[in-house]
């Protein structure tokens, strides 16, 4: 996995914001003076005292990863240790003569759930995959992850926590494998796709129904967690009464992450509101909405009128559509419909 990435971008002086860091000196052009140092963070008087130089375009670190995100160098660490043990647990699986070693799973499960107390936190190592390399054992952790966060909103026990972990971190074993036998006959990436994409939940659930360690509960929800409350879903097309509380939580956990590594998180959040209502159970869809979103207060963005702005409030009729403050104006983008959010830093 590479290293953080640091948000920095290139904006008018006139744009900026308090607690941004400044890349570059901001200098008189007609003395040479140096009136803000590189490395600097602006605050409210020093944007006064360069006023006068409001277009000078100038690099800065919008440094919304350490003011939001701030999260002890330590759980970093664990989630790619998991990341690491899972991606060890799997493939040693597939070497000859080893089989899938159940009580690893489980010690990794317990771990993650001692490990991960706060909801912050687990958000924040969700996050960081968006700046790592995201890969099939990543995406794994960030379900498991995600699932943990709504079984705690639902007041589950440990045991219904540890099941709802195993089935986020076994529920694309069969792509996995799949991606691992077809790799090594090197068969053609779109029948490799097609393959495990339709066939995975089925393959995964055989793979799994040989270890009597594991609780049928999580076989179900390997099985089903593509499945869907309208009947879209696959393999079954069975409709919300045939589909398990724990396959419902992992099926939202697994598109969730799925469309987070192609959208910002306001552009998610709608597409699951506006699109996905009939696709998932709706009071859990909604409290994921409006939960989640709360954690995304103080974060910057950047508006379509060019403007840099924070999160000031979260409104239940249009979480995606929060209120955000630019300088000391406030603007309701439910409101003011024609400026959208087209960056999150």
């Amino acid at each position: 996995m590479g290293e953080l990435a640091r948000e920095k971008i290139i904006i008018p002086l006139s744009k900026c914001l308090p607690g941004m860091v400044l890349l570059q000196p901001i200098v008189d052009e007609k003395t040479g003076a140096i009136l803000l140092p590189r490395g600097g963070k602006l605050t409210k008087e020093s944007i006064k005292k360069v006023h006068h130089f409001q277009h000078t375009q100038v690099w800065v670190d919008i440094n919304t990863e350490e003011k939001i995100w701030q999260t002890d160098e330590t759980i970093v660490e664990y989630y790619k240790d998991y990341a690491t043990t899972l991606k060890r647990i799997i493939e040693g699986e597939n070497k000859v003569g080893e089989a899938l070693n159940i009580e690893d799973l489980k010690n990794l499960a317990q771990y993650m759930i001692k490990n991960f107390k706060d909801d912050f936190n687990l958000l924040a190592c969700v996050n960081l995959v968006t700046q790592l390399q995201e890969d099939c054992y990543t995406h794994s952790i960030n379900v498991a992850f995600l699932s943990l966060m709504m079984g705690r909103w639902r007041a589950y026990s440990e045991q219904r926590l540890e099941q709802l972990v195993l089935a986020g971190l076994l529920h694309d074993v069969g792509k996995i494998d799949l991606t691992i036998a077809l790799k090594e006959n090197d068969m053609d990436g779109s029948l490799m796709e097609r393959l495990a994409y339709k066939r995975h939940p089925i393959f995964g659930y055989e793979k799994l129904a040989q270890f009597n360690e594991l609780d049928n509960e999580v076989l179900k929800a390997v099985l089903t967690h593509h499945e869907r409350c309208d009947g879209s879903g696959f393999p079954l097309s069975l409709r919300e009464d045939k589909i398990s509380d724990i396959a419902k939580i992992i099926g939202l956990a697994d598109t969730y992450d799925e469309l987070r590594q192609k959208e910002h998180i306001f552009n998610v959040i709608k597409e699951l509101r506006s699109t996905q209502l009939r696709a998932f159970e709706v009071d859990l869809l909604l409290e994921f909405c409006n939960n989640i979103m709360n954690y995304y207060i103080g974060n910057h963005v950047l508006l379509s009128s060019g403007e840099i702005a924070e999160i000031y409030a979260i409104q239940p009729q249009s979480v995606y559509r929060p209120i955000v403050k630019v300088n000391d104006k406030l603007i309701d983008l439910y409101v003011q419909s024609q400026i959208d959010i087209v960056k999150v830093f």
